[in-house]
């Protein structure tokens, strides 16, 4: 896992990945069904899901439309983002940042995908709240401003680890229910 943290990174900061990178880059840049066509060919978990997350971060123009995913598509890409800002920043990063828009999606996607370990530790950290997490950013900034205490933050933080213990294997996870969901990504 954490060899995908550091792929993630990588991928994050545009730093080029060598031969690999270079020849996703041409699948990337043609889009659609050459991308895709190259995605079922991919029979690595991490390479799979890194791949298919940088179609489909090109697909929501980076985060701002998840409305063009399909429900299986959309699943994938809240998992995964939840993975990448726990491991950045933990939780509270999540909650902060505009990913959180999707707060309320967290349990649901997990078990899609069959990680009930790491959808029982997203409830937890959801709930830690008391109430529904505002959809809304800055309403979810203000309403943790006001919250956030130090009781919260400790369970927080246990949150962040039991996520960090990977439970679940989040990459070969999201790899089957690709495969079983083949349909529904394009």
């Amino acid at each position: 896992m954490k060899r995908m943290m550091l792929v993630w990174v990588m991928i994050l900061c545009l730093v080029p990945l060598g031969a690999w990178a270079e020849e996703e880059n041409e699948h990337f840049s043609q889009g659609g069904a050459d991308m895709m066509e190259y995605l079922w060919k991919l029979d690595n978990p991490d390479d799979f899901v890194i791949a298919l997350m940088e179609h489909l971060e090109q697909k929501t123009q980076y985060g701002r439309d998840l409305s063009v995913l399909t429900p299986a598509e959309r699943a994938v890409c809240i998992t995964q983002t939840l993975e990448m800002e726990v491991n950045n920043g933990g939780f509270s990063q999540f909650f902060y940042n505009s990913s959180g828009d999707y707060a309320h999606e967290l349990v649901s996607a997990f078990h899609a995908i069959g990680a009930n370990a790491t959808a029982n530790i997203c409830l937890r950290a959801v709930s830690v709240f008391g109430r529904d997490i505002p959809v809304d950013r800055f309403e979810r900034e203000e309403m943790m401003d006001e919250l956030l205490s130090d009781e919260i933050a400790a369970i927080l933080d246990e949150c962040d680890k039991s996520f960090y213990a990977y439970e679940d294997d989040l990459a070969e996870l999201t790899y089957r229910y690709v495969l079983e969901n083949k349909d529904q990504f394009n």
